[in-house]
This record gives structure tokens, sequence and C-alpha cells, in this order.
């Protein structure tokens, strides 16, 4: 009953095709599907042509019937079918003749890919240069060893796997026509939402979180560029960003450790006491937001292009894209940053108290035992992390300090200019 289904179907195939006057290219083959029920004796099917690599249809069909995207054009359409191409001969691999200047164009492919993946950072080749080599390597390994006929399938299934992520890419990046992108950051035109940046959110991220957010917004922007995934430069986002979250959590333990000793040896009810708690307070916060991200963030749950795909997709806001996630990125080294400020502070409040008042010479001392810390855990974290992360090791941060601090001692150097400078004026005569 199965087999006269499909030899039916078949022979109206073959039917369709005459009665067009339509001539079937030599190289090419019908695959036929049975529906869930035999019974009512439909198939589906579609027509593959080895020469032009594209499947084709008897009758005209629409991108719709067939679950595709629309087209603009006939190039377009044909960008679109050549990936289907690939995946029909990565599944039946076995009975065909095996291309071997498909092989050739491939090898050309990845060796141009490697080359432009390590002179071009925004390149658009799906693989890296490393995935490219190793790729390089395995196809010169089955060119040199395999003869069989079992052999040539899993060398063209190997082939055809490999093409197959070529001709998506190709097909995303507009390969052949018009206007065809070249780089990552190149445009694809306007998307749903997420381009608008929230000007309140980054003024008040920039303020409260030290500018933390703002390079990693910058980074996610151009990484999720036109909504498409390269899931080697994700993958190093977020290795950086994990890296990060261990030395900020690292960071905001000794903080924490600190505070807890300057809490033993502050007086009772008093300011230096209060600061001290609230810096142990950020050190807390730093430490279980970093454990928190790093296990959300893992590497066993964005491991592939697919999974990072999905995560943003819920991630991402309509009105803001991933400026909020940059937000919560960037939580817990700006926790570790205030957990640093506070304890100085605290720590100068409590030099002061236990030197007998605020004197110039005290208050010295105080700032140069507060200030140090500061400097010291700041330049150790940025030796140890880079500047290469995500964050930037609060990179925004410590500008927007040290713009403020330089604002204040120049204003108080131009005022104590003018002064010197009227208390020294001469009368002018006419």
């Amino acid at each position: 009953m199965i087999w006269g289904v499909i030899m039916k179907a078949f022979e109206r195939i073959i039917e369709q095709v005459q009665l067009k006057g339509r001539d079937l290219p030599v190289s090419s083959e019908v695959y036929l599907e049975l529906q869930s029920d035999p019974s009512q004796g439909e198939c589906r099917y579609y027509l593959i042509d080895h020469s032009t690599r594209v499947p084709f249809w008897v009758d005209d069909v629409s991108t719709e019937e067939l679950g595709l995207e629309p087209v603009a054009s006939t190039d377009h359409m044909r960008s679109m079918l050549i990936p289907e191409y690939w995946l029909h001969v990565e599944h039946f691999p076995m009975h065909n003749l095996y291309p071997l200047e498909a092989e050739e164009e491939l090898m050309a492919i990845l060796a141009h890919g490697l080359v432009d993946d390590k002179t071009a950072p925004t390149s658009t080749t799906p693989y890296g240069a490393k995935e490219a080599k190793h790729f390089l390597q395995a196809l010169e390994v089955m060119k040199t060893n395999m003869t069989s006929t079992q052999q040539d399938g899993y060398r063209l299934c190997t082939v055809a796997r490999l093409w197959l992520m070529i001709a998506r890419t190709r097909h995303v990046n507009a390969y052949g026509l018009r206007v065809p992108r070249l780089d990552r950051l190149q445009g694809l035109g306007p998307t749903e939402g997420g381009e608008e940046i929230s000007r309140i959110l980054e003024t008040l991220s920039g303020t409260i979180l030290l500018g933390t957010p703002r390079t990693i917004f910058k980074r996610l922007r151009n990484l999720w560029h036109g909504r498409i995934v390269y899931q080697r430069h994700w993958q190093a986002f977020f290795e950086d960003i994990r890296r990060e979250w261990i030395h900020s959590g690292c960071l905001a333990l000794g903080i924490w450790i600190a505070d807890v000793g300057l809490l033993y040896l502050s007086p009772a009810k008093t300011v230096s006491r209060d600061i001290a708690t609230t810096s142990c307070g950020l050190a807390v916060t730093s430490v279980l937001l970093s454990s928190a991200l790093y296990r959300i963030h893992g590497e066993d749950s964005l491991s592939g292009a697919y999974a990072i795909t999905e995560y943003l997709i819920r991630v991402e806001s309509y009105d803001y894209g991933l400026q909020p996630l940059s937000v919560m990125l960037s939580l817990p080294y700006a926790f570790a940053l205030w957990s640093i400020f506070t304890f100085s502070a605290a720590l100068v409040i409590t030099l002061l108290e236990h030197m007998g008042g605020p004197t110039l010479s005290t208050i010295m001392a105080a700032v140069a035992c507060g200030g140090f810390p500061v400097l010291f855990l700041l330049n150790a974290t940025a030796f140890f992390g880079g500047h290469t992360g995500p964050i930037g090791v609060g990179v925004d941060g410590f500008r927007w300090v040290g713009r403020c601090l330089g604002n204040a001692i120049r204003q108080l150097l131009l005022r104590r200019t003018n002064h010197d400078t009227a208390d020294r004026q001469l009368p002018v005569t006419y």
C-alpha cells in the first residue's frame, strides 16, 4: 500500500512535468514524504537539481506555503533555497556522486575565512580562525585517505554540513545581492524596537553605578547588531564578563573582611560604624550578585548559538533593547566599587575619631590612609583583570570620579589664585 502511494505520487510528478513541457535536469532527484495517514494517498515532495544546487517544484509555490520568509527578488529566493539544498545533501549523502568542485570551493572559503577572521575583527565569516583551521585539517585527511563509497558518504555529509552554515550566513548577509553586508556592524534595515536609548536610565546608571554599564552596553549593541548571533564573539563576551564577576566577588569579599575588622575597632553609635555597616552590606550584595549571575550565565546554559539567541530574545526590552541587561550585568562591579569608597570613608572617619579631632595633620593622615586601599585595590583589579573585559574594570567609573575630583581641585586653585592676585593688584591711573 505504501509503495503504491509513493509510485503514484512519483508518476503524478512526471506527468505534471510532461504536461508543462519541461525536461527534468539529468542531475535531478525527487524527494517524497508520506503524510501521517497513508490511506489518504497524499505525499509532500520537492525536486533537487545538483547542477544548480537548489530545490524546485513542478507548480509555482509561494514562500508562505513553504514556510519561508518573503523574498524581494529571484536572486533573493535562490539565496534562501541554497541552504535547503545542502540540508538535503547532509541528510541523504550516501547515494549522491561526490562533488569535488564543491569540496575545493569549500576549502578555499574556509582558508579565506581563516585569514579574514584574523585580519578583520568584524568579519561576517561564520567560523573563527581556530575552527576553520580544524575543518581544513579534517577535509585534508578525508581527501587523502577516504576512497570507498561508504567513506565518500561520510565525506559528503561533512562537506554538506559546513556548506549549510556558510550558505545560511551568506543569505543573512545578502551575499551576491545588490547590497551585501560586508561587516558585522553594518545594518540590515529597521528592526522591531530596541533602537531607542533611555537617557534617564543612562544618566542614572552612569551616576549611581559609576558609568560601568556604558561599556557593556556598547559591546552588547555591537554583538547584537542586526539581531544576528556569532557564537564565538558572544562566548568571548561571556567569558570576559564571568571573569569580571569573579574579580568583583573576590574584591568585595576582601572589603567585607576589612569592614568586619573596622566594625570591631569602631566605637558604638558613631558615624564611622554606620558607614562601615553600609560598606559591609554593599560588599555582601556584590558577592551575592556575582555568584547568582555567574550561575545563571554559566558555560552550559549559553553553550550554543541557539541558546544565546533564546536568552537574548528573552531578556531584550522592546523599548530599550539590551540597555537594561547592561545595567544588570554591571551591578556586581558597581557594588564592589561603592563598598571600597564607603570603606575608605569609614576608615578616614575612624582615624579622625581616634586622633582627637579634625586638625589639618590628622585630616591629611586619615585621607592618605583611607585613599591607599582605594588606589591599591583598583590598580590591583586593573592589573589582574586587564582592560579588555566588558566592564573595562570600572574605567568609566574611575574617570568619572577623577573628573569630579579634578574639577573640585581646579576650582579651589582658581579661587585661591584669583584671591592672591586681587590682594597684589596695583591701582591703575589714567
